[in-house]
């Protein structure tokens, strides 16, 4: 029986919150991402903490904590990868405090990318969320963010054009501010163009939204102990090994 199987027969794996769970793999892991996702059970906190493969989005690494998203989640799953040799090049994620520390920690060297669309997510809410684009100029200058963040090639020429768009529309100021603020973080990738390091975290953001939906239809017989279970059925049902 191969290690896929053994894991797949959830009866031999203890399946636990607090446990490390990591599939066999013979990817080579050197494009990371990292994300955390939020629960609420029985009034009190629990946090998810996944690392996918930065190339193909595919969930490799996981753990359910008792508690608000901590930089611990992170550090078990880093220490298991330094542990197990994986040579990672590049981190994206959303730059959480516990995340840039547990990085730093145990991958000082690795290119920490941060996820351009969290920025201008952030860049959203300052311009009024909703209400912005519910105007004809929020329509017309949301692509000039946009640009900023996702276009360029470099850093030098996305801040060219921000300092432009800046005089030029002074009244979104609280929006560009974030921008200018978060620019060196989200081009981080530049340091290193071979990689192809991806500059968002979309992959694993909608991972966790599926995961999310798939959830809500147990809401109600959800204990920590099922939510867990039921995570970790998913992942292995929806991204088993292909047979060859």
């Amino acid at each position: 029986m191969t290690a896929w199987n053994r894991i797949q027969r959830t009866q031999d794996v203890r399946i636990d919150i607090g446990k490390l769970m990591v599939l066999p793999t013979s990817e080579i892991i050197t494009i990371l991402m990292l994300d955390v996702k939020h629960f609420r059970i029985q009034r009190k906190p629990y946090s998810l903490y996944v690392a996918t493969n930065g190339f193909n989005g595919r969930p490799f690494a996981w753990i359910f904590l008792p508690r608000y998203e901590l930089r611990d989640g992170y550090d078990i799953i880093l220490r298991h990868l330094r542990v197990r040799k994986d040579d990672i090049k590049a981190v994206i994620s959303d730059w959480h405090q516990g995340i840039v520390a547990s990085v730093c920690d145990y991958y000082p060297r690795a290119i920490h990318q941060r996820c351009a669309a969290h920025v201008l997510m952030a860049a959203f809410r300052k311009l009024g969320g909703k209400k912005f684009l519910m105007t004809g100029y929020g329509r017309d200058i949301w692509p000039v963010f946009k640009r900023i963040a996702l276009d360029f090639n470099n850093k030098n020429s996305a801040r060219t054009y921000l300092g432009r768009m800046k005089k030029k529309f002074p009244i979104y100021y609280r929006g560009f501010r974030v921008l200018d603020r978060c620019l060196e973080d989200i081009y981080q990738f530049e340091k290193n163009p071979s990689l192809h390091i991806p500059r968002t975290s979309n992959r694993i953001e909608n991972f966790m939204g599926v995961l999310e939906q798939r959830l809500k239809t147990f809401r109600g017989t959800k204990t920590p102990k099922t939510t867990i279970r039921i995570i970790t059925s998913y992942i292995l049902v929806k991204y088993k090994k292909p047979t060859k």
